[in-house]
Order: structure tokens, then C-alpha cells, then sequence
């Protein structure tokens, strides 16, 4: 047969991946697709492009419970209401230490979510605050961390696993204020 050619089966990727360009990152592991039902019509199927969270890992594997999980959630969610959707917590600080006009107001909100998270590092401690940093806001994994750390990887486990339990006692005690 001439000019037959064999067609290469390739990679394929779900529409909701390449309608918003995300194939690369996609392809490293940083986004998961989600298919839940619609908030307003539970018969409506809707497909959503998560970024996966370690936490969310552990939760699988059975590390963490839900609460643990969702509490995460609330930290990570707080860290953003007072810092402004970045991950890096101190340059954000520092940056806006040193603004133009030398003083730097928040706002309201941001206001509340400063008290809450100082409530919150007040009650875990530093050493478990670098801790959930690393996991909720740098999605670094326990093995990344005793790395990082220089720690061994199962004391390093439990240390992450005592500071789940912390930041839950933490946070059921300041938003029940």
C-alpha cells in the first residue's frame, strides 16, 4: 500500500486542560481534574482544574483525617485573605514593610486574618508554623522537608503528623471565639 500511513497513538488531555493551556504543568503533576456536581444543580455534572495539594495526597493515603484536611484548607485560604494569593509569606511581609510611602495600612479583612493567623502560630509554635508552611504553602511533601531540614524521614512523619493535630486544635479553638 503506498502513501498509507500509520497513525501514532499520542497523549491525550482532557478539553478542560487544553481549553485553559495548561498541558505542562498538567503533564508534571501539578493539576488534577475534578468531576463534581454543580453547587446550584445537582444533575449538572461540572469538571474543574485543580491544583493538587500535598495535603490532599495525605489525606488519601490515610495520613490525615478530613477535619486535618480541612483545616489545611482554612489555613491556606487565611494566609491568602491576609497576604494577598502568595505563597511566600516573609518576602510579601518585607515587601510591604518597605512600600513607597514607609507605612503600610491593611485592610479590614486583612486585618482579621493577621489576628487569626498570629492566634494560630502563637498556639502551634515556631518550629510546627515552618512546618505547615512548607506543606500548605510550599506543597512540599514530608520526604522534601526532612531534606530540606536535615531530618530523618520518620521523625520528620511524626513531626508532620503532630502538626496536623496542632493547627486543628489551633484553628477549632480560634473560630469558636
Amino acid at each position: 500500500m503506498t502513501g498509507y500511513i500509520k497513525n501514532k497513538s499520542g497523549i491525550t488531555f482532557p478539553k478542560i486542560v487544553k481549553a485553559q493551556g495548561m498541558v505542562v504543568p498538567y503533564m508534571r503533576g501539578e493539576y488534577q481534574v475534578e468531576k463534581a456536581e454543580d453547587i446550584r444543580n445537582s444533575k449538572v455534572k461540572i469538571t474543574r482544574l485543580r491544583r493538587k495539594s500535598v495535603y490532599d495526597e495525605m489525606l488519601n493515603r490515610g495520613s490525615i483525617t478530613q477535619e486535618q484536611r480541612d483545616c489545611a484548607e482554612r489555613y491556606a485560604i487565611l494566609c491568602e485573605k491576609a497576604l494577598g494569593k502568595t505563597g511566600d509569606l516573609y518576602a510579601r511581609i518585607n515587601l510591604m514593610k518597605e512600600g513607597h510611602s514607609g507605612g503600610w495600612e491593611p485592610s479590614a479583612a486583612q486585618h482579621e486574618a493577621y489576628e487569626k493567623l498570629f492566634k494560630i502560630w502563637n498556639e502551634i509554635g515556631r518550629y510546627h508554623r515552618g512546618i505547615l508552611n512548607m506543606i500548605v504553602l510550599g506543597n512540599m511533601s514530608t520526604k522534601e522537608i526532612s531534606q530540606a531540614m536535615k531530618l530523618n524521614l520518620h521523625y520528620t512523619m511524626g513531626q508532620v503528623l503532630s502538626t496536623f493535630i496542632l493547627l486543628e486544635e489551633a484553628i477549632a479553638q480560634v473560630f469558636s471565639k
